[in-house]
């Protein structure tokens, strides 16, 4: 074997994973791209065919395929999956992480706004903060500032943090006091002592209760102070 098909030989695995990865690089700019435009079309089994294209050998940018099922459940409005996929997408990392967060603030903002209008407060309330956490770690120019191009977009990401501060003191002043502690009732009176016989009620304006006739007693009292 001479040497360069030696060389040939041996650097064939690599050269196939230069062009694999080369090839996913492309396929992942024109799946998301193509994701992207199906999600804006409402195109849900075209936005099928892009997650799983995504999810295919996805190492490239781990992020691109649980983003793309996060838009596509938000389009079946199946938020709870939305925001599992977009979690994921944003523990990923990568250049998707600013587009995660702000899909997982949205997502969450509306699972508030829907348990508001179900008059569940705390369920709202809970939503609330944890997007409102969201948005305080999230990095700079990601809401506040950002430079998104699309000018609606661009102001629902920069007043994110003031929006969900309103949201957040209408969900705490919904939620239920909480209930007042239970009454404890006072102690009864002990039972009276064995044998005792029970207290009669003209004893107490007796001089000298169950001693006799009181009138042989008052005057028996006032022989005594004559003395």
């Amino acid at each position: 074997m001479t040497t360069r098909r030696r060389l040939l030989v041996y650097s064939a695995p690599v050269v196939a994973v230069v062009v694999l990865v080369v090839l996913k690089c492309l396929s992942v700019i024109i799946a998301g791209s193509l994701a992207a435009s199906h999600f804006t079309a409402y195109d849900t089994d075209a936005l099928h065919r892009d997650v799983a294209g995504l999810s295919v050998f996805n190492v490239a940018e781990p992020a691109k395929a649980p983003f793309a099922a996060g838009t596509l459940a938000v389009l079946q409005n199946r938020l709870d999956d939305a925001d599992r996929q977009f979690s994921a997408a944003l523990a990923a990392g990568g250049a998707e992480s600013c587009p995660a967060r702000v899909n997982l603030v949205l997502v969450r903002e509306t699972m508030g706004d829907r348990s508001m209008a179900a008059l569940d407060g705390r369920g709202a309330l809970d939503h609330y903060l944890s997007a409102r956490q969201l948005v305080e770690q999230a990095p700079q120019g990601c809401f506040a500032g950002n430079q998104d191009p699309d000018e609606p977009r661009r102001a629902v990401r920069d007043q994110s943090a003031a929006r969900l501060d309103g949201k957040i003191a209408a969900a705490r002043a919904a939620v239920p006091p909480p209930p007042p502690a239970p009454v404890v009732p006072p102690a009864a009176a002990p039972p009276p002592a064995s044998g005792a016989a029970p207290e009669n009620p003209e004893d107490r304006l007796r001089l000298d209760p169950g001693a006799g006739d009181p009138f042989d007693r008052l005057q028996q009292i006032l022989r005594d102070a004559q003395r």
